[in-house]
C-alpha cells in the first residue's frame, strides 16, 4: 500500500501543480524584493504543498487550500527573515537601483505602479489584494483568511480604495 499510496499522492500533487501552480510564483513576487528570496520562497510554497497535502481533504476548493498555504507559507517566510536582517542593513536599502528595471511600456509602467503599491499594504492586506486581483470572491477570500464573508468585503472594498488613491498619486502608503 505504501508505494501505490505515494505514486497516488504524487499524482494528485502533480495535477494540483499543474492546474494551480502559477499561486506560487504570484505570491512569491507579491512577498519578496526581485532576487533570489523569490526563488527560495515558491520553492518553499511548493514543499508545504507537498507537506501538507495529506491534510487537505477536499472541503474546500483546492486552489483555495494552495492560496491559505501559499499565503501562510510567505507570512512565514516574511518573519522568518526580518528576524535574520539586522536593522542597519535596512538602511540603504532605498538607495539601491532596481538592478533589472522594466522595459517601459505602458503596461510595465502601470504593473510597477501596481506592485509598488501593493508592497505598501500591511501583509495581510497583499494577500486579500492578491486574491481580489486573482478574481477571487469575497466568499473565497474570507475562507481562506478565516473570517466571515461580510468582514472579506469590507476590508477587500477599503483595500481596494487604498490602492487607487495610492495609484492616483493621493495616499503616500
Amino acid at each position: 500500500m505504501g508505494e501505490v499510496a505515494d505514486r497516488q499522492r504524487q499524482e494528485i500533487y502533480l495535477d494540483l501543480v499543474g492546474r494551480h501552480g502559477r499561486i506560487a510564483p504570484a505570491v512569491a513576487r507579491l512577498y519578496t524584493p526581485p532576487g533570489e528570496d523569490a526563488a527560495d520562497l515558491e520553492q518553499e510554497i511548493r514543499l508545504q504543498w507537498w507537506r501538507s497535502l495529506a491534510g487537505f481533504c477536499g472541503r474546500s476548493k483546492a486552489s483555495t487550500w494552495m492560496y491559505q498555504v501559499a499565503l501562510h507559507t510567505a507570512l512565514t517566510f516574511q518573519r522568518r527573515r526580518h528576524r535574520r536582517l539586522r536593522p542597519d542593513s535596512l538602511d540603504h536599502a532605498e538607495n539601491v537601483p532596481d538592478p533589472a528595471p522594466p522595459p517601459g511600456g505602458r503596461e510595465d509602467r502601470r504593473r510597477s505602479a501596481l506592485h509598488g503599491a501593493l508592497a505598501r499594504l500591511a501583509p495581510g492586506e497583499r494577500a486579500l489584494a492578491y486574491l481580489m486581483l486573482e478574481g477571487c470572491g469575497p466568499e473565497e477570500v474570507a475562507e481562506v483568511a478565516g473570517i466571515s464573508a461580510n468582514a472579506a468585503g469590507v476590508r477587500l472594498h477599503r483595500i481596494r480604495a487604498r490602492l487607487k488613491a495610492m495609484l492616483a498619486g493621493k495616499e503616500e502608503g
